[in-house]
């Protein structure tokens, strides 16, 4: 039976329900949209039906080069480092998000960051949240910066991102962000 676990990845607006089985590694419960009661009334019947609990997943805090080389990622993105991005992705990577749903491959991957930073002279990641479980990490961070061009127009957008490590390189990213703009 499928075991989410609710770990401190708890936000305003957010709650994060965690499961170490596919094909859901996670369900995120918007609290703004469904507000805080009904949110928990989410979490404590998942609770109560036996297919959530509160242990953390085996290998929650163990997996440290994982978390090392999400770090270099951003650290890579905060340079605009794009060749150093594209090693940090397997050859056979895969992108999923809302502007590329299935990119698969590391040298695709690196050029939409190439055009990124293209786009945004100023792009900055800042990391707020990063914690893993077994061989996934889970990052929340803000991209920031201005569209070229545009400097009276600043980006501020609210990202979660769930990676997947696999022999020292990101097999899989599930980036999630709302696409409006403020």
């Amino acid at each position: 039976m499928p075991t989410l676990a609710l770990r401190p990845f708890v936000e305003p607006g957010f709650i994060l329900l965690r499961s170490e089985f596919e094909p859901s590694p996670f369900l995120a419960v918007c609290t703004e949209s469904c507000g805080m009661k009904t949110a928990t009334r989410i979490f404590l019947f998942c609770l109560a039906s036996g297919i959530a609990n509160t242990a953390t997943p085996a290998g929650a805090c163990g997996d440290t080069q994982s978390m090392d080389l999400v770090r270099l990622k951003f650290a890579a993105f905060n340079k605009h480092d794009a060749d150093a991005i594209e090693k940090i992705y397997a050859r056979d990577a895969t992108l999923h998000s809302p502007d590329y749903p299935d990119l698969a491959g590391n040298k695709p991957i690196a050029d939409t960051y190439r055009r990124l930073f293209d786009a945004v002279p100023d792009a900055e990641d800042k990391l707020e949240t990063l914690e893993n479980s077994s061989n996934r990490v889970y990052a929340r961070f803000v991209l920031t910066g201005h569209l070229q061009g545009a400097q009276d127009k600043p980006i501020n957008v609210r990202i979660i991102s769930v990676y997947t490590v696999k022999d020292g390189h990101i097999v899989d990213d599930s980036t999630y962000y709302d696409r409006k703009m403020p």
